[in-house]
């Protein structure tokens, strides 16, 4: 029998990994994914009906927050959490150029998401250097 040399894997899939990790270990996210600072969906786990909307929505708030904590003299961004009546959005930088966004419900346990999705976020970063 012969042995084949495993092949690397691209970033897409390294990515859906990632992804796929983060929503086996918080079955409280509804949806999840990576976006590029200009907006665009760069991959998703779980995906929802409008995560292009999302994308740029998610972009364009980390972009906001950040302004604003530099105003503030706040430090740099860490996260942003939205909360609406029915559903949490949680926002994180995972390197200079990409964000990791999950929406989960309102009632979910954010410190356990938040844990796991700084995990992800860090393993996004090392992705895109």
């Amino acid at each position: 029998m012969r042995s084949h040399a495993e092949q690397p894997k691209d970033n897409s899939q390294l990515l859906t990994e990632i992804l796929d990790e983060l929503t086996l270990r918080n079955p409280d996210v509804l949806s999840a994914l990576v976006v590029s600072d200009d907006g665009l969906n760069v991959a998703s786990g779980i995906p929802h009906n409008d995560d292009d909307i999302i994308a740029l929505t998610a972009s364009d708030l980390i972009d906001m927050a950040s302004d604003f904590c530099k105003r503030l003299e706040q430090g740099g961004l860490v996260r942003v959490v939205l909360e609406g009546e029915k559903r949490t959005t949680i926002v994180v930088k995972a390197g200079t150029r990409t964000v990791l966004a999950a929406l989960v419900p309102a009632e979910a346990k954010l410190g356990l998401v938040a844990l796991s999705m700084r995990r992800a976020a860090d393993q996004i970063a090392s992705i895109f250097g």
